[in-house]
């Protein structure tokens, strides 16, 4: 599905012109562009848009662009997004959808739009420290990286649950097939919050969400960029706080058709990396490193959220994702990085054993 036919008729009377015109600032561009795709969002909005209007790096180098994907909630999401465009008419520009087509098509709208030299992405229910842009922005021109990125807390019904921190601030330079494969043993948070992403870095590689994904979405988009990328740098204080409500656009994930989409975003995130050359040579040196971060991503995640959540039908939801997996990597099980870790032996086990 095209931008132009998700986009249909924009409620919002905004055109492109008049909106590329009002993000310059004495003809200056925005430097960095957040994009916040809503659904069913007015319960958490002005949380996040709260922490966001503080940001330390100064309001008029920011242009938010919030898009709302059809929500159902009888306007009281999009009413809290012209809100803002009302308020900050020069900072905040607000896109309607009228069909709705998931947070992947969201995002793509957005970028379309965005015109600052940094993309950020936000969930309309997430928070960030209020230095979070400003210290990104300072360590992507310092270091001249594609990726700048932090550590995060994770929230379900108010309570923390899990912290991703590292004790320092770190670059990563990638310029041998050895450090790609370094990388992507170390690097497994694929979620696109959290980071600041150069512009033209997305725009060079044409990276893009796919749209017709509800879940997992950002596996794509993530997993592209760490193939592609030539340098990250790593803030180790926690910027971002991600909230888990069954509500929201990106949260909503009990339902097994819904997870079982993980195989689908895998299945093309690979015609993806054979179309762009990958595995035409490109992967030499690197090849069970990646096999390793498949394994993690496809199959030992969707496991852990399945067994967490207690789902009845488990058995046959594990049996799903290993044949899923073994279909593409069939010798997945004699992965060192899988067999030399002691605290990985439960996965093993159910990666060699359909257990229905």
């Amino acid at each position: 599905m095209t931008v132009q036919i998700i986009l249909g008729r924009m409620r919002s009377a905004l055109r492109t012109a008049a909106v590329r015109r009002r993000f310059f600032v004495g003809g200056i561009m925005k430097a960095v562009s957040i994009i916040i795709p809503c659904y069913n969002a007015a319960e958490y909005l002005d949380r996040c848009m709260e922490h966001l209007l503080l940001q330390t790096i100064g309001l008029e180098k920011m242009e938010i662009i919030l898009v709302d994907d059809a929500s159902t909630d009888d306007g009281a999401t999009l009413r809290g997004m012209m809100k803002y465009e009302r308020n900050y008419p020069d900072h905040v520009m607000v896109i309607a959808c009228e069909q709705n087509a998931g947070p992947g098509a969201a995002r793509n709208i957005g970028l379309a739009y965005a015109s600052g030299d940094y993309i950020a992405f936000v969930d309309a229910d997430d928070i960030m420290d209020v230095s979070m842009l400003e210290r990104m922005h300072e360590a992507m021109r310092k270091y001249d990286t594609d990726v700048v990125e932090c550590s995060y807390k994770t929230f379900a019904d108010g309570e923390e649950i899990y912290l991703e921190k590292r004790d320092r601030d770190y670059l990563i330079r990638i310029e041998t097939p050895q450090d790609r494969g370094r990388f992507l043993v170390n690097s497994f948070k694929t979620a696109v919050w959290g980071r600041l992403y150069r512009r033209s870095f997305l725009h060079r590689n044409s990276l893009s969400f796919p749209e017709n994904i509800r879940y997992g979405e950002d596996n794509f988009f993530s997993g592209l960029a760490m193939l592609l990328c030539g340098s990250v740098y790593h803030i180790g204080d926690t910027l971002y706080y991600y909230y888990r409500n069954e509500k929201g656009l990106i949260r909503n994930n009990t339902d097994n058709g819904r997870i079982r989409q993980l195989a689908e975003v895998m299945e093309q995130y690979l015609l993806a990396l054979n179309d762009r050359g990958f595995f035409q040579g490109v992967m030499d040196g690197y090849e069970e490193e990646f096999e390793w971060y498949m394994i993690y991503k496809y199959f030992m995640d969707p496991v852990s959220f399945i067994i967490s959540r207690q789902m009845q039908d488990w058995k046959e939801q594990v049996s799903f994702f290993r044949k899923a997996l073994l279909r593409f990597f069939p010798d997945a099980c004699q992965n060192r990085y899988l067999n030399g870790d002691v605290r990985w032996k439960d996965y093993v086990f159910l990666l060699k054993n359909d257990i229905i």
